[in-house]
């Protein structure tokens, strides 16, 4: 088994000439996740244990050997295409996914999130434009918490 304890660089900025490229496909919650065991679709086996707050992103280049390189890319999920028009809709749309804690990916044109029939509704009511489609879920992070946050809010108003 492979042991990945850092981030080797992007796809993008290294030369790989003659090397063999397998590919770890991963949804974006296994893709935030520092410490677990994965398998190429080659059938590679890689334990990943990465320093506290690192995290993979598509297109990381996880190994590297003389035969061949792994890396990281995301899985097209289930997801909501978000298209807010102007201020008022953005700013509506973003209160409620962030209120509902649920991760969600800005682009310049959209907010994308994992599909939810509770956000889908929601974002129905308050008369935003949507699609459900199967997708990537990047774009920038929304929110950068570790997942571990304390409650001081009153969702009951």
């Amino acid at each position: 088994m492979i042991i990945v304890e850092r981030i080797l660089g992007k796809l993008s900025d290294m030369e790989f000439d003659q090397l063999k490229t397998e590919w770890v496909i991963l949804d974006h919650e296994a893709m935030s996740r520092p410490h677990q065991k994965l398998t190429t679709e080659e059938g590679t086996s890689l334990a990943v244990s990465l320093p506290h707050g690192q995290h993979m992103h598509p297109m990381d280049v996880l190994y590297k050997d003389e035969d061949k390189i792994i890396v990281v890319d995301l899985a097209e999920e289930d997801a909501l295409e978000i298209r807010p028009s102007g201020n008022r809709q953005w700013a509506k749309a973003a209160f409620n996914i962030g209120n509902m804690h649920h991760p969600a990916y800005i682009h310049d044109d959209c907010i994308v999130v994992p599909y939810s029939a509770a956000i889908e509704k929601i974002i129905e009511g308050i008369g935003v434009g949507y699609k459900r489609c199967d997708r990537k879920l990047d774009g920038e992070r929304a929110s950068h918490s570790t997942g571990h946050h304390s409650h001081s809010h009153d969702h009951h108003g």
